[in-house]
């Protein structure tokens, strides 16, 4: 028999035996049932303010934002500034991101036949998952997280994309690739 059956019976048998008198049952019942009620509200407040902040995105740098000047190097050694940019669609990773290995594909899907730059956070070995994953699709570059490039575009979370006008910027910017309007196919010059 189990511990919990074991001791109702035996509540049981000393309740009918006039041992446990019934005032202190009930107040035992009542207590409990305030920690139940107090515990449940304190679960609900919690369970509310965590979807409060997961609602809260993470800021990213607001349509209108002028992108602040930097200087980077591609992997293929090709220099990138603000002003290089323009009409591009930069995207933002970092190794072990579980978002990111969902909205990778979806970016190297959309950077077809556009201006891309594609921002790993970490090292070398760290991203190179990652620069497969692009197959060429965008330029890529690696650096810290807080390189001049994620700190241009105030990366606070992952993944982020942003869409760039020719002014260096910003005309739109998400955490989900799909939920931005694409840039105009590069234009091929013959």
């Amino acid at each position: 028999m189990g511990y919990i059956a074991r001791n109702l019976i035996m509540l049981d048998v000393g309740v009918r035996r006039g041992r446990f008198p019934m005032p202190y049952l009930v107040a035992a019942v009542i207590l409990l049932a305030v920690l139940s009620v107090f515990n449940l509200m304190l679960i609900l407040g919690v369970v509310r303010r965590l979807r409060r902040d997961d609602g809260e995105a993470v800021p990213l740098l607001p349509a209108g934002t002028v992108v602040p000047e930097f200087t980077v190097m591609t992997t293929a050694g090709e220099v990138v500034t603000r002003d290089s940019l323009g009409g591009a669609l930069v995207g933002f990773f970092s190794p072990g991101c579980s978002a990111c290995e969902v909205q990778l594909p979806k970016f190297a899907a959309r950077a077809a036949g556009r201006r891309a730059v594609a921002v790993l956070h970490g090292n070398e070995e760290e991203t190179r998952a990652h620069r497969d994953a692009l197959g060429g699709a965008a330029e890529v570059v690696i650096e810290e997280p807080d390189g001049p490039m994620g700190a241009a575009f105030a990366v606070d979370g992952y993944p982020t994309f942003v869409v760039i006008d020719p002014n260096g910027t910003v005309t739109a910017s998400s955490h989900a690739v799909d939920r931005l309007p694409l840039p105009k196919p590069a234009e091929t010059v013959s």
